[in-house]
């Protein structure tokens, strides 16, 4: 008797991509490095003077591992080029020019990041990039992008933090973002928006979300969180250094040790968050199973 294997079966035990193949791949990823190579000093000098988007240099080695992680799926799914993903990369193209003219450099810096994705998609296909569209995306976090919501996080922090004093019984006198107690002045700054851990949280938490569930359920209801929780972390964040001072009559977490204070509060947050989103894992799933993967971009 003869049966004729499923659709795909054969494809999986394709020959390997030649050597000459992987260097032509490799070649045309690393195009878009030498073409805009203003864009991506733009990138790196933000990464280098802003502590808030330090984390941008480990994005790119962790993508790399994540499509590592998946190296089999290259041969469930054989690379076959695909034209029509040209005319995205042109739309992009055309994206970063008109951003460039009208001097607007997050545009510029993201339709340069967007064109790695869409340039595996030219080049593997729709199933193999679709099946690394996460660890291909996941490249986006390295884009400066997040300083847009320092206002909206200074204004909720002020007004978390008066509210929780307040309730604690203590009279405050509040003007604008500064506000005083009987023990001291206090503000809400830049540094105090929280918009540090709220980037690092979204970062973690989408990678978590995907090293650690299957369904597009949780890992949405995970990544939901992840935005959440740390904002509300940094009112109680603010609101418990504003206690430590006003107890002590302004001698601690008046200084240096409040940052301190601030992300061992954080790292606690987080290491919580991450425990509890354990209880509902699923990557005990075989890992030569195809990863779906729902396109979530946040911004």
């Amino acid at each position: 008797m003869f049966l004729k294997p499923p659709p795909g079966v054969i494809n999986a035990t394709s020959a390997p991509i030649s050597r000459q193949g992987t260097a032509l791949i490799a070649l045309a990823l690393l195009a878009p490095f030498l073409l805009y190579l203003g864009t991506v000093r733009s990138i790196v000098s933000v990464w280098n003077s802003s502590e808030t988007f330090a984390h941008g240099y480990v994005i790119l080695p962790i993508s790399l591992w994540l499509i590592w992680r998946r190296r089999e799926n290259f041969s469930l799914y054989p690379p076959q080029p695909w034209p029509p993903a040209l005319l995205l990369l042109g739309v992009l193209g055309a994206g970063w020019l008109a951003a460039q003219l009208g001097e607007v450099q997050v545009v510029s810096q993201y339709s340069f990041v967007a064109m790695f994705p869409v340039a595996a998609l030219a080049l593997f296909g729709p199933r193999l990039a679709g099946s690394l569209a996460f660890p291909l995306l996941f490249l986006l976090f390295a884009v400066p992008f997040g300083e847009i919501f320092v206002g909206p996080l200074i204004q909720f922090t002020a007004d978390f933090t008066v509210w929780a004093v307040r309730a604690t019984g203590i009279p405050v006198l509040r003007s604008g973002t500064r506000f005083e107690l009987p023990t001291g002045s206090w503000s809400v700054v830049e540094a105090c928006s929280g918009v540090r851990y709220l980037i690092s949280s979204i970062t973690l938490g989408c990678l978590y979300a995907y090293l650690t569930y299957r369904s597009a359920l949780r890992r949405a209801l995970f990544i939901g969180l992840s935005v959440i929780v740390p904002v509300i972390a940094n009112g109680l964040r603010a609101y418990m250094i504003v206690m430590i001072g006003h107890l002590s009559g302004m001698e601690l977490a008046t200084g240096v040790d409040h940052i301190i204070y601030g992300w061992l509060f954080f790292g606690l947050v987080m290491f919580v968050m991450f425990w509890i989103g354990s209880f509902w894992r699923e990557d005990t799933v075989a890992s030569s199973m195809p990863d779906r993967w729902p396109i979530i971009t946040i911004m």
